[in-house]
């Protein structure tokens, strides 16, 4: 969450002067000496490392850890990992992505002596900072040391600066401030809550219920509301959890803002400090704080790795013993493209075309919905349509007749093709037996060809 990562900073800039007790929970947290805290938080993050990022427009990418802490089993496994991604514009405001992690995605995670183990990748964390890692920089760095090279391995972009949050940090620190007040956008209920720690005798369940509406809610119940995974009416996915972490963060900023909310910012930092980790440091926060302040939330991209797209499950409790997701392609060439690849150029999102999105990979599969999830990720007006005869080649039709010439043309190149330019069909495309799809009124269409989906498969044809 954006909102996280740039928690440290808030805090900062909220705060507007440095007495002992603030400095004291500055250092405390960013593990430096008082003095050193107070000068960084007074040189405003001029001359940070991602100051200097900021001004030469490099993406920045900043993974966020949450895991229970010593007070639960499995202390440092990473139940929530999250990569924020960044990338700075001249002239306009950055675009930012938030990258939701699946805890149960199954992969390699190297150790030290050349050693490594197939784990869930919320294993990673907890592996470094269990001591079974490369030696770190410094016992901050122990968990990264680990984690941080697996995600930058598998999505193909550098992993720079990293966050990690035991969950009491949410608590302590919503308590800190009194309660925060938190606008529930739907009720649910979680019928398989955790009652206790499976590892100390408790593996039961409790019911949680949370009505929809405005309603205070003090550290305790905010993090039950925060961990939730197996809610109904929609929010039982990793994605609808993120944006209720969200939720608590922007209600513990306003309540910090608010008057009187002041006066609890050594509290609240003093709780950050002594369940927060991280290689930020002051300047890197101050000037993350910069480059995000003011970003539309509606523009930030919500993107969630799952089932649906570039994963798939082993078939739990049929055909693996342990719920398990795997990737389609084992290379990773497929999802590394996606990430690298996922800020699409303002000018294309900003003529808001409609994308059409055609099987004619000859697969019986969801290609179709698929991609159309995937590319409204990212922003664009998505649609899924139906199936085409097959072809080999993917083919990206401009019927927009030039109003949507951006879009086809970033389409295109993200599927290296050349862009077609065609006026709207006059008649549904069709393939036996009849299955029509509905002609676009303009806008982009996307054929998805036999290839494309092979590669995305990894030649392996799971998920047909």
């Amino acid at each position: 969450m954006v909102s996280v990562v740039v928690m440290f900073s808030l805090l900062l800039v909220a705060g507007g002067i440095y007495g002992v007790r603030l400095s004291l929970a500055l250092a405390k947290t960013f593990h430096t000496n008082p003095i050193s805290a107070v000068v960084g938080a007074l040189q405003g993050g001029h001359g940070s490392a991602i100051d200097h990022e900021k001004q030469t427009y490099q993406r920045i990418n900043v993974v966020l850890y949450g895991y229970g802490g010593d007070q639960h089993s499995g202390a440092f496994l990473t139940d929530s990992i999250m990569v924020i991604s960044i990338q700075p514009l001249q002239g306009l405001p950055p675009q930012v992505a938030e990258i939701s992690i699946p805890r149960d995605w199954f992969v390699n995670i190297p150790l030290r002596n050349g050693k490594s183990t197939q784990q869930r990748i919320n294993f990673a964390y907890a592996a470094g900072m269990l001591g079974e890692g490369p030696q770190p920089a410094s016992a901050v760095d122990a968990g990264a040391a680990v984690a941080d090279p697996v995600l930058a391995h598998i999505l193909g972009v550098g992993i720079t600066y990293f966050v990690g949050v035991d969950f009491n940090a949410f608590k302590q620190a919503v308590d800190a401030v009194g309660g925060i007040n938190i606008d529930v956008p739907a009720g649910f209920t979680d019928y398989q809550y955790p009652a206790g720690e499976c590892d100390l005798g408790n593996c039961g369940y409790q019911t949680v219920r949370f009505k929809a509406g405005m309603q205070h809610m003090n550290g305790a119940t905010a993090l039950i509301y925060s961990r939730s995974r197996h809610g109904n009416n929609g929010q039982g996915s990793d994605f609808a959890r993120s944006r209720r972490q969200q939720q608590i963060i922007v209600a513990l900023r306003s309540q910090i803002e608010s008057i009187g909310g002041f006066g609890k910012l050594p509290d609240v930092i003093n709780a950050l400090g002594s369940n927060v980790l991280t290689n930020l440091t002051i300047g890197d926060a101050e000037s993350l704080y910069g480059l995000v302040n003011g970003v539309n939330p509606a523009s930030i991209e919500h993107i969630s790795l799952d089932d649906t797209n570039f994963l798939y499950d082993c078939g739990y409790p049929y055909r693996c013993g342990s719920y398990y997701l795997y990737t389609n392609d084992r290379s990773y060439k497929s999802l590394r493209h996606f990430v690298q690849d996922i800020f699409p150029a303002p000018a294309a999102l900003a003529e808001g075309a409609p994308v059409t999105f055609v099987n004619a990979s000859g697969r019986n599969n969801t290609a179709t919905t698929r991609w159309a999830s995937v590319m409204h990720m990212l922003g664009f007006a998505t649609t899924a349509g139906g199936k085409a005869p097959t072809q080999a080649v993917t083919q990206v039709i401009d019927n927009s007749g030039g109003k949507d010439t951006g879009a086809a043309q970033w389409l295109a190149a993200y599927f290296g093709v050349s862009v077609t330019t065609e006026p709207a069909p006059t008649a549904p495309l069709t393939t036996p037996p009849a299955t029509p799809v509905a002609a676009p009124a303009g806008g982009v269409t996307v054929i998805l060809g036999s290839a494309e989906e092979q590669a995305f498969l990894g030649d392996q044809g799971v998920g047909q």
